[in-house]
C-alpha cells in the first residue's frame, strides 16, 4: 500500500457506514421532536429536545477504536503511521461538515416551523449558550465543538497507543489531582465569568487547543509503536 488511496479508503469506507447509522438515529429522533412539538398542546415554546447527541458522543467515543481498527488493517496492508494519520484528519474532517449540514437542516426546520405556528417545539443547540448567536451561526459551533470532542479523543487515545495502558492512567490521575488541587484552591470566578460572558470566544479558545493537540498526536505517533505500548526506551511490562 505505497499510495494514499489505499489508507484514505479504508477510513472512507468504515465512517460512511457509521455515518449511515448515526444519520438514520438522528433523523429519528429529530423528527419524533418536531412531532412533539406539533402535537404535544401548548401555549407557548417550549424545549422538547437535542439532537446533536448521537453525532457528538461519536466524536468523543470512536477515536478510540481507530488504534484497534483502522490502524492495523491499513499496518497490515503496507500502509504506514503517517498515512494513517492523515486520512483519519482527513476522513473525520468531511464527516464533521456533512454531520454539521445534516444536524443544521432540522435546526432550521425545526425554527421555521415553530416561526410559522405550526410547532411549539424548539430544538436546544450548543449556539444557545452564545449570547445574541444568530441561527447562521449555528454550523459553526456545532463544527468548533466537533473539533474539540475529536482533537480531545483522537490526543488521548494517541497517547493511549504509544504508551500503553499503566503510563497513561499514570499520567491522568496525576493530571486529575493537578486539577482538582487547583479547583479547590483557586479561584474560578474569573474562568467561569469569562466562560458565560464571553462564551463564542472560549469555544474558539477550546477549538484552538484541540487543534494544537490534533497537532501533538501526529507527532507522537508518526513514528509510533505498531503496537500499543511498545514505545522504545520502556520496558513496564507489554503496556496492556
Amino acid at each position: 500500500m505505497n499510495t494514499f488511496k489505499g489508507p484514505f479508503r479504508i477510513m472512507f469506507e468504515d465512517l460512511r457506514f457509521q455515518f449511515y447509522i448515526l444519520a438514520g438515529v438522528t433523523s429519528f429522533l429529530s423528527i419524533l421532536y418536531i412531532v412533539l412539538g406539533i402535537f404535544v398542546p401548548s401555549d407557548d415554546k417550549f424545549m422538547v429536545g437535542v439532537s446533536f447527541g448521537p453525532f457528538y458522543g461519536f466524536f468523543l467515543i470512536y477515536p478510540f477504536l481507530f488504534y484497534s481498527k483502522a490502524f492495523k488493517y491499513i499496518v497490515s496492508f503496507g500502509g504506514t503511521r503517517k498515512q494513517f494519520l492523515l486520512s483519519s484528519f482527513l476522513n473525520i474532517s468531511l464527516f464533521l461538515i456533512i454531520a454539521v449540514l445534516l444536524l443544521n437542516i432540522f435546526y432550521f426546520l425545526t425554527d421555521y416551523l415553530v416561526s410559522e405556528g405550526i410547532s411549539k417545539g424548539t430544538l436546544f443547540h450548543m449556539g444557545d449558550l452564545v449570547s445574541g448567536a444568530g441561527i447562521y451561526l449555528y454550523p459553526w459551533i456545532d463544527l468548533l465543538w466537533g473539533i474539540v470532542l475529536f482533537s480531545i479523543s483522537f490526543f488521548l487515545s494517541s497517547v493511549w497507543y504509544y504508551y500503553g495502558t499503566l503510563r497513561t492512567m499514570i499520567g491522568l490521575t496525576a493530571f486529575a489531582l493537578l486539577a482538582i488541587t487547583f479547583i479547590t484552591l483557586g479561584n474560578l470566578n474569573d474562568i467561569i465569568s469569562f466562560i458565560i460572558i464571553h462564551h463564542l470566544a472560549f469555544v474558539h479558545i477550546l477549538a484552538a487547543v484541540g487543534i494544537v493537540m490534533m497537532i501533538l498526536s501526529y507527532f507522537i505517533m508518526r513514528n509510533g509503536p505498531l503496537e500499543r505500548g511498545k514505545t522504545a526506551g520502556f520496558t513496564v511490562g507489554s503496556g496492556n
